[in-house]
């Protein structure tokens, strides 16, 4: 006994059909990298920042909110994060020639402690910046709550990143915040800051 199949013929890809799915796949790799790379820049993007009396100069986030007021030069915040906003900000106060910045630690150590809910500073390190300039940082946590009494909400902890040099008679403060929690995630953007900042 003879089974016989009928089938209908294959159809063979032809040169030109080959070398098409080749270009598609080829195409979609290419689109999927100018993508990834127009995400990055744009999530990287910065704006420049200059105050020529302070004589600072840096690059900060592009959708971060700036505020030249109060008590420092300049201070940036991602006002686009739910909670506690990521928080860089850069000050300057007149000292004289016989302060170190041993007194600098002690004396915002002090003013932290008077202010900030449950401040607790945990390392005191040399640090220096990417400018080659010797400078010392201090790590802490704080509990920040809502300000407002009719807004009930749970306290949170905050991450907090001074570093403080001397410069041209004045200790410039540079001053990094964050949610505990995402802390380690936002602290590539300070160090970017870093990078960018002159005084």
């Amino acid at each position: 006994m003879t089974v016989i199949e009928i089938t209908t013929a294959r159809d063979e890809l032809s040169y030109r059909q080959r070398w098409g799915h080749y270009f598609v796949l080829l195409f979609g790799a290419l689109a999927l990298f100018i993508g990834i790379n127009l995400r990055d820049s744009a999530l990287n993007a910065t704006k420049v920042y200059t105050n020529s009396q302070a004589g600072i100069r840096a690059e900060y986030p592009e959708n971060w909110l700036i505020d030249e007021g109060g008590s420092y030069i300049f201070r940036v915040r991602d006002v686009s994060q739910v909670g506690f906003k990521t928080t860089i900000q850069v000050a300057a106060r007149p000292i004289s020639s016989v302060t170190t910045e041993r007194n600098l630690v002690d004396a915002l150590t002090l003013s932290r402690s008077q202010t900030l809910a449950s401040y607790t500073a945990f390392s005191t390190r040399p640090f220096l910046l990417p400018n080659e300039v010797q400078a010392t940082a201090v790590t802490y946590t704080y509990v920040a709550s809502e300000s407002n009494p009719f807004l009930e909400s749970i306290p949170v902890v905050i991450e907090g990143l001074d570093i403080l040099a001397i410069s041209r008679g004045q200790a410039i403060i540079i001053t990094f915040l964050s949610d505990s929690r995402t802390y380690d995630t936002n602290y590539p953007r300070f160090e970017q800051f870093l990078a960018s900042l002159e005084f």
